[in-house]
Parts: C-alpha cells; sequence; structure tokens
C-alpha cells in the first residue's frame, strides 16, 4: 500500500507543472476586446467598419515621461498662442471638460477634452483680454489630437 501511495505521489509532482503550464497557455476568459479608432484603442467600436484587435498578454502600458492631461494642455496652449501673440500670454484655468467625439483620421474618437482659459496683453495693441481653448487628447491624455479655439 506504501508502494502505491509512492506512485501516486511521483506522478501528480509530474501532473501538476505541466497542468500550469497549460493553464498558463490558455487565453484568459477575462480578456476585453479591443477596437483601433485610428491611432487610438478603444473598448468599444468607433464607427461602423472598426475591426477588433488582439492585446499581446505581454504588453507593457507607455509610461513615458512628459506632460499629460492639464498640464499638456497649458503648455499646448502657450506653443500654440506665442507664435500668434505680440505681447505676454498668459494661462490662467485648465478645466476638464466631459469627453468628446471628435474626426481624428477621418474616423470618430473619443477623447478627453479640457478648456483652456488664457490671458493676451498686446505689446502694441494694449490688454487683449481672455481667451478660451478647447483642448483634445487621446484617452491616455499623452497626446493632442485637436487644439483650437472655443466658438
Amino acid at each position: 500500500m506504501d508502494a502505491g501511495h509512492t506512485t501516486y505521489s511521483v506522478g501528480m509532482r509530474r501532473l501538476v507543472p505541466l497542468l500550469l503550464v497549460a493553464g498558463a497557455l490558455l487565453p484568459t476568459a477575462h480578456a476585453q476586446q479591443l477596437y483601433r479608432c485610428g491611432n487610438v484603442y478603444s473598448q468599444t467600436p468607433c464607427a461602423a467598419d472598426a475591426a477588433p484587435v488582439r492585446a499581446r498578454s505581454d504588453a507593457v502600458a507607455d509610461s513615458a515621461p512628459g506632460p499629460r492631461g492639464a498640464e499638456l494642455c497649458g503648455a499646448t496652449a502657450m506653443n500654440a498662442i506665442h507664435a500668434d501673440a505680440d505681447g505676454p500670454v498668459q494661462v490662467g484655468a485648465v478645466t476638464k471638460a466631459p469627453a468628446e467625439v471628435i474626426q481624428y483620421a477621418d474616423k470618430p474618437t473619443a477623447t478627453r477634452r479640457y478648456v483652456v482659459d488664457l490671458t493676451v496683453k498686446g505689446a502694441y495693441t494694449g490688454y487683449v483680454g481672455p481667451m478660451r481653448f478647447a483642448c483634445n487628447l487621446s484617452e491616455d491624455e499623452r497626446r493632442v489630437l485637436k487644439f483650437g479655439a472655443v466658438r
């Protein structure tokens, strides 16, 4: 009886690693479907012709340093306005607005939206006043997809 127990134990020692390897190779049941929308990936189809893509399980999130979110919109506003302004430009409030779908790469794309308030003082024309801009960012808030004056 003891010899039978030893044989069972040796067999289980060989079977357990095989089961672990087989389980690791199977796709996970909780993986979410992704769709490519231009240069952005989304969990919801962005258009009728959106094709699902397979995400690599070993993919690592982008952890690149640099401005993002409100900071990125403020920097973009300063760069965009300095080319047009003849005097100092000061960034006021940068506030998060509701998400917005815009046309990007000829497809509707969900974006994170910020509103940037600037104060521009003209060197030759005196006080120009506050200006308001919309800043649409990618879903990870690391890329500016659209920047322009609010009408």
